[in-house]
């Protein structure tokens, strides 16, 4: 198995692993949840076609070690989110992170959880330099949780003909900060006109 395989990742709580054709219908039944889906800036995998669509692109992706995975609580059968690495702009250089919980999962620092897992994988393993993450303006919930994670404001832009907010976080930070959250109170300060919360949803 080389370096950029498949691999699963796990946290005190959460177990993040590749998506495979068993999480077909769970991957289109997170996103035909509108609270999960109105927000979101790309593609929304809500039906068995799409979401079938979705897992033939993503095939390539988890074949080089990054793509898309599916988050479980330990020893639990549901899938509660999706969390992912994928090239910016079609970049193989810079990876973009972004991620998805359930409503039922929204609450209790879980994104931050998986959001960690997802840049050690990326910065330990995979050796990236620098991470961005794009997410709907109006999302009130994602700025904080990236900047739990250290990602400061890097401006808007626009993808799949959508205005976005663009965070970024430099591997050397990222070590300095010793390889986890930062403290919420610290977290502020990398934040400019956001709103507070907890929860990757972009």
């Amino acid at each position: 198995m080389g370096q950029n395989s498949p691999v699963d990742l796990t946290t005190r709580r959460l177990t993040l692993r590749p998506i495979g054709a068993a999480d077909l219908f769970a991957i289109a039944a997170l996103h035909a949840d509108p609270r999960v889906a109105h927000q979101l800036v790309d593609g929304v995998p809500d039906d068995g076609l799409k979401a079938l669509q979705f897992l033939r692109w993503n095939a390539p992706l988890r074949d080089a070690g990054i793509g898309t995975f599916a988050v479980r609580r330990h020893g639990e059968v549901d899938l509660i989110g999706l969390f992912s690495l994928t090239p910016f702009r079609d970049d193989p250089a810079l990876l973009e992170l972004g991620g998805k919980l359930a409503p039922s999962a929204w609450r209790g620092g879980l994104a931050v959880e998986a959001g960690a897992a997802m840049i050690d994988h990326a910065i330990g393993t995979l050796g990236r330099d620098r991470l961005v993450s794009a997410f709907h303006p109006d999302h009130r919930a994602v700025p904080f949780s990236l900047a739990r994670l250290g990602f400061v404001d890097a401006g808007r832009d626009t993808l799949f003909g959508r205005d976005v907010r663009i965070m970024a976080l430099d591997a050397a930070d990222w070590r300095a900060q010793g390889r986890k959250p930062l403290p919420p109170r610290q977290a502020r300060t990398n934040l400019t006109d956001y709103g507070r919360g907890d929860g990757i949803a972009a």
